[in-house]
């Protein structure tokens, strides 16, 4: 069972954005996005325990000032949602984008 990385699919898809998983070891998942989200595809790539530390340490910073009726969880996947649509609208997304423990690692 993976649910951070299926809340994380649940969220992507919200908008009608086009969005394929291919599953991998060490439970770990290769997302494809497009569709409406962007005007070519962009891959996203994490494992179920990074992301759970990333969603839970961004939750935690921001929960109490931004989103103080949600949990930490959710705060933190809704800033990781922001911190994705502010790279994909402002940087090249044409390599992989990774999540890791720390949150969304930037493209240079």
């Amino acid at each position: 069972m993976l649910p951070f990385i299926e809340e994380l699919l649940r969220r992507l898809r919200m908008d009608g954005a086009v969005v394929d998983a291919e599953y991998g070891g060490n439970r770990s998942v290769q997302i494809r996005l497009g569709g409406r989200r962007v005007d070519h595809e962009v891959t996203l790539w994490t494992k179920e325990p990074d992301l759970e530390a990333a969603v839970t340490a961004l939750g935690r910073d921001c929960r109490d000032m931004l989103w103080p009726d949600h949990t930490v969880e959710s705060a933190g996947f809704n800033l990781l949602l922001v911190h994705l649509d502010e790279v994909i609208a402002t940087r090249d997304t044409t390599a992989p984008l990774r999540i890791t423990a720390t949150g969304l690692q930037w493209p240079v």
